[in-house]
């Protein structure tokens, strides 16, 4: 719409208006779809222009520059480059130092020039666990190791491939431990090493640090393998043991005392924290009665009953119910380290010989609450406590340490903070003292235990944030690891004869520390073998798997070699056998066509062989041999990779249709066909993690004259010590 507006002082000198309609100005939006019109480019004016503060057309001289004669003063000057301040410098440089270290951790092998194309689905392709956030690796303190160790692999393999590593349990999960309170030894275990086999899929959390994660692997690679293993083991319906009752309570001499002379030969070295002088006195005097020492004496004695007895003798419940019935609630707000010296019995072994892991990590975490109450990660000044007393702490502190890192190194569960600075107590004082129980070594293998936990404690937080850690962190703890032992004191790293107790720590500690290694490389062999088929290993990757395979070569070839028939060598040694063996069977499944098939297949033989000369030494041992021989048969007739990644589908499939998995595997015998690969690694056997599965020693019972009637000792009953011990004389 246009109009004329005439000036009616000027002749002939009209103006005319333009207004768009409504319809114009929607025509000229739709034409233009919305989008903002680009500003024009600022206009450049010469100098005199600029003075004058008018329009200049930009030519050269400009139209006013002439006519006002000026054309000397119509110059056009550069625009000044604005130089930023510094701060402005430091400020976008921290920034963009920032964004390329989240690149580089993000994408180690590609460049940023390579990303820019990728849409958002090939970028989240790429980082193959988009689920990982940087906020877990502030709180762990640690580099999140993410999939920079292992890019192409990591990345061509899904997120639910990745957690398939881990075993989460639902909110609603109850564990085993507490449905099968009415067994103090329970017929099944929810344990690390996975050889019980149930069909309830409520168990607890493992990382990949667990057996259980070499065994999914296996089981993806195969999964035929469900059927035989389930369906031929074989069901524990034994009756409880009679010792649950007090009528095998007796009266007798001297079994006392064997029972603490058999904790302090057995366990008093791993885990010197007792005063054992002080200990025998009150033992020997009998007339304590408070709580605190009465939970640790029936503790002390239900420890040294596992060590002198077999182990289908169950007459150490009587004891572990003795000392529970002083350890309430109430008791965790004492200040009594004698009750805390109990609860790190209790947690550290009692619990994992019975099969009670998670139990057993709830008490240790209890006792490290307990322990930093009472001021046990502090140092306390010279003129506060005399030298035993502070020496005291020192051991029970730091045994609790070792305790912990033991018993969940293996579960891929992260650590407590050991190393906070707010712990600043030294290491326990390194004496000969001819009345200590662990005389013949002082206590120098607490403290170079102490270094190793330390490292491993490292392990145990690098794989509990991710598997996946990078090749140079991996690099560096396996050279930490290496360095302790080579720097070990001569008579923890010699092979040279020395009395039998200081023989077994030295080769546990060995032992341990080869564990460690394979622990630290074994997500690369996992990772590699569960992921795609044709997928190109890294070098990095390559490396890795080697040193795995190459460290569990030399734990099978050091056990076989150096293990002797005792209980404590021979329960140590069928655990790390069996953790071993677990490299060589995935790699049988994984490579069967390899030149290194027939290496792999001789480790597992000798495995089998040595698990069968140690079942007399560990009970835990027949069971690992069968697992591991059904396994290992199955081997022999595997089909193509490809079909059993089917195979595997159509299970996963038939349990999403069937709506979950029997929880009674008395029942529902035909369940076995339909379960979920992994649910028959929680069923009916035990096995104990840190150790305490013993026999009794050749000898002792023709030393003491001991025979079938040695049960218990009940203070309560049986007079005191003295009267006990020599009242038959």
């Amino acid at each position: 719409m246009s109009f004329f507006y005439i000036s009616p002082g000027l002749k002939q000198m009209f103006h005319t208006f333009h207004i768009p309609s409504p319809c114009e100005g929607s025509a000229d939006n739709q034409s233009g779809h919305g989008t903002v019109k680009k500003p024009k480019a600022a206009l450049r004016a010469c100098v005199e222009c600029k003075r004058r503060k008018i329009r200049c057309d930009q030519r050269t001289p400009c139209t006013h520059c002439l006519r006002r004669k000026v054309s000397n003063r119509c110059i056009y000057e550069e625009p000044q480059r604005v130089i930023p301040s510094k701060g402005v410098i430091e400020s976008l440089s921290q920034s963009f130092e920032a964004c390329r270290a989240v690149l580089c951790r993000l994408y180690p092998d590609h460049e940023w020039q390579a990303l820019v194309p990728l849409s958002r689905e090939g970028l989240l392709d790429l980082l193959g666990r988009p689920t990982i956030t940087s906020e877990r690796s502030h709180d762990h303190g640690i580099a999140l190791p993410r999939s920079q160790g292992y890019p192409s692999t990591f990345a061509s393999m899904s997120e639910h491939s990745f957690c398939g590593l881990e075993q989460v349990p639902e909110l609603q999960t109850q564990w085993d431990e507490e449905r099968r309170d009415g067994d103090a030894i329970p017929k099944e275990a929810d344990d690390v090493n996975a050889l019980s086999l149930s069909l309830s899929p409520q168990t607890s959390y493992l990382g990949v640090s667990s057996v259980k994660a070499a065994l999914k692997v296996i089981l993806k690679l195969q999964p035929v393998l469900l059927m035989p293993l389930t369906s031929a083991t074989p069901r524990d319906d034994r009756e409880p043991p009679s010792c649950f009752s007090h009528s095998s309570a007796t009266t007798w001499s001297f079994r006392g005392q064997l029972l603490v002379n058999a904790y302090f030969k057995h366990f008093h070295i791993f885990v010197p924290m007792l005063n054992e002088t002080a200990f025998r006195a009150d033992f020997l005097e009998g007339k304590r009665m408070d709580g605190p020492w009465m939970a640790l004496m029936n503790v002390v004695l239900a420890m040294g009953t596992i060590a002198l007895k077999k182990s289908d003798d169950h007459s150490h419940v009587f004891h572990y119910n003795k000392a529970m019935e002083h350890i309430t609630m109430q008791s965790l707000g004492s200040s009594h380290i004698e009750t805390l010296q109990a609860l790190i019995l209790i947690g550290g072994f009692y619990l994992h010989y019975t099969s009670r892991p998670n139990m057993a990590d709830a008490v240790i975490g209890a006792a490290i609450r307990m322990a930093c109450a009472m001021g046990l990660h502090r140092e306390l000044p010279k003129d506060l406590s005399d030298l035993h007393t502070a020496d005291l702490r020192r051991r029970t502190w730091y045994s609790l340490f070792c305790i912990d890192i033991w018993a969940t190194a293996t579960l891929g569960r992260p650590s407590f903070a050991w190393q906070h600075a707010a712990i600043n107590v030294e290491l326990p004082q390194v004496q000969m003292n001819a009345e200590d129980g662990a005389q013949h070594a002082g206590v120098f293998p607490l403290v170079e235990n102490i270094k190793l936990c330390r490292i491993a404690a490292k392990i145990q937080n690098l794989l509990a944030v991710s598997p996946f850690a990078r090749s140079q962190d991996r690099h560096d703890l396996d050279l930490q690891l290496r360095n302790w032992y080579a720097n070990l004191p001569w008579l923890l790293g010699t092979g040279e004869p020395c009395a039998e107790t200081l023989y077994v720590i030295r080769c546990v500690m060995k032992w341990r520390c080869l564990n460690l290694r394979m622990l630290l490389h074994r997500p690369a062999l996992l990772a590699l073998a569960g992921g795609p088929s044709g997928c190109e290993a890294m070098p990095d990757e390559i490396v890795a798997v080697d040193s795995c395979r190459s460290v569990a070569a030399e734990t099978i070839e050091h056990i076989g070699r150096t293990w002797k028939r005792n209980q404590v060598s021979g329960w140590h040694g069928a655990w790390f056998l069996y953790q071993a063996v677990m490299v060589p069977l995935v790699s049988i499944f994984w490579q069967p066509e390899s030149a290194s098939a027939s290496e792999w297949k001789q480790q597992v033989d000798r495995v089998l062989e040595l698990l069968d000369a140690m079942a007399d030494w560990s009970p835990a041992a027949g069971r690992s041999r069968e697992v591991i021989k059904r396994i290992y048969d199955a081997s022999h007739q595997q089909p193509g990779r490809e079909w059993s990644r089917h195979a595997l589908l159509s299970v996963e499939q038939t349990v999403a249709a069937t709506g979950g998995l029997p929880t009674e595997p008395s029942t529902h015998d035909n369940a076995l066909q339909i379960m979920d690969p992994t649910a028959w690694l929680d069923w009916q056997t035990q096995w104990d993690m840190n150790g305490m599965l013993w026999d009794i020693h050749p000898g002792v019972e023709d030393s003491y004259r001991l025979g079938d009637g040695l049960t218990h000792f009940d203070p309560d009953n049986d007079g005191t010590v003295s009267d006990w011990l020599f009242g038959g004389m």
